[in-house]
């Protein structure tokens, strides 16, 4: 489900530079805070700080409208607001003009005007094929976006298994898919191909996985262990990292959760095939 499903029928309107799909409550057209900032191409919070500092002047249920988490649910499209604001304010057209009145820049003079024939009074505005995202999801999206990305970071992500876990992240919590909304359909493939699990990068050289895991061992580049159930395990090394040995979270072949697999460049197996007088190291 999209946003705006529910006001599907409402018209995207353009003003100056900007497209912005029509919203209404109970009939009447209104704007957010968000919508405000996007139109007149002011920072982040101008409109709602604006609104706060001087907010004696305006009048509720004329000038605004404060809405419920359960009020929005029900009677807005989703994406006005994030799904975890619990309250909501809407400005009639009357709130719109007085909140924007102080505004004397070229930018306000320019779109005022088109905001009161256009979109308040809905004049000549056509929809387009899909609905437009609104100002606070698009935030919202954008802040999401941040977050999982320092996380990925921090969980040491890289490359495309950043850019797919940062995407999945954000869109449990928005609903919007970053590469989904740019359109992006798949990434470039990285060099996996060359990266090899130990028995493919034995096999390279002739041994057993076994075998391989001892000459890694061998060369600095794993340590091993044993964890509290007896299994075997391994572990990579500074070296191993500086060789390209890196971890990698890889799907079972009967589905299920990921493994971890340590994962090796190909030219790895080269460091194994010759040693003095060319013998197997």
């Amino acid at each position: 489900m999209t946003a705006y499903d529910r006001n599907m029928n409402l018209p995207v309107v353009q003003i100056a530079d900007t497209q912005v799909q029509q919203i209404a409550y109970k009939g009447e057209p209104v704007v957010t805070f968000a919508m405000v900032d996007e139109i007149h191409q002011r920072a982040d919070g101008t409109a709602k700080r604006n609104f706060n500092e001087n907010q004696e002047r305006f009048q509720a249920g004329r000038d605004f409208i404060e809405l419920t988490s359960d009020e929005i649910r029900t009677n807005l499209p989703d994406g006005v607001f994030s799904k975890f604001a619990p309250k909501g304010i809407l400005l009639t057209e009357r709130g719109y003009l007085k909140l924007v009145k102080p505004m004397q820049d070229d930018r306000a003079w320019e779109v005022q005007g088109e905001m009161i024939d256009c979109y308040f009074k809905v004049k000549n505005a056509e929809p387009l094929a899909a609905p437009v995202a609104s100002a606070v999801l698009s935030r919202e999206v954008r802040l999401q976006t941040k977050m999982f990305a320092k996380l990925a970071k921090d969980m040491g992500l890289e490359g495309n298994q950043a850019i797919l876990s940062v995407c999945r992240g954000v869109e449990n919590m928005t609903g919007v898919n970053p590469m989904a909304a740019m359109g992006i359909k798949r990434l470039e493939a990285e060099q996996n191909e060359d990266m090899l699990n130990v028995r493919d990068l034995g096999a390279k050289i002739g041994v057993t996985a076994q075998e391989m895991n001892l000459k890694l061992i061998g060369r600095g580049l794993q340590t091993s262990y044993r964890n509290r159930k007896g299994d075997l395990k391994y572990e990579l090394t500074e070296e191993g990292k500086a060789h390209g040995g890196t971890w990698h979270d890889v799907q079972k072949a009967q589905g299920g959760r990921p493994v971890r697999q340590l994962l090796w460049p190909a030219q790895v197996a080269d460091l194994f095939k010759t040693d003095l007088g060319g013998v197997l190291a």
